[in-house]
């Protein structure tokens, strides 16, 4: 009884699994749309940037005129928070491209070091959206936790 392995678990393959031409086939797919995707995110963000960098020069010649908006901060915080979202942004889209063209090699020249690597980025996207998708949920909850706080005392 001790012998027997838990299959459930997802920590250890227990056996592995073999390519055919048809998963060959949807890998490649997956792989040109994964590109097409990571150069519109490469597009986006260079956007953010230079609209981080424009409105920057922007807000400095209009300052003067958004007196009567009382901006509580410098207006070239706001070009720093887009190119921060930029430089966030730039990193999934970096998995995503290293996994489209390892991928795309894997399929056209059988090599197992490209699948593997291919994967591997695959992996880290993956987490990478996952640690980030959990740190959004608990920035959302400790927002609505304070500002449910600050409404009920202010009655």
């Amino acid at each position: 009884m001790e012998d027997l392995k838990d299959l459930s678990s997802t920590d250890s393959p227990v056996g592995l699994p073999q390519l055919t031409a048809e998963s060959i086939s949807y890998l490649l797919k997956a792989a040109k749309w994964g590109k097409f995707l990571a150069i519109l995110g490469f597009i986006v963000c260079g956007l953010l940037i230079a609209g981080g960098i424009m409105m920057s020069f922007v807000l400095n010649i209009v300052s003067d005129e958004m007196v009567p908006l009382n901006m509580p901060f410098p207006p070239v915080i706001l070009s720093v928070i887009y190119i921060l979202i930029a430089g966030i942004y730039l990193i999934p889209v970096i998995f995503l491209n290293s996994f489209s063209n390892n991928a795309i090699k894997a399929a056209n020249l059988p090599s197992t070091e490209n699948m593997t690597t291919s994967i591997k980025n695959l992996k880290n996207l993956f987490v990478f959206v996952g640690v980030s998708t959990v740190v959004i949920l608990a920035l959302y909850t400790i927002i609505l936790i304070v500002v449910g706080t600050a409404a009920i005392f202010s009655f």
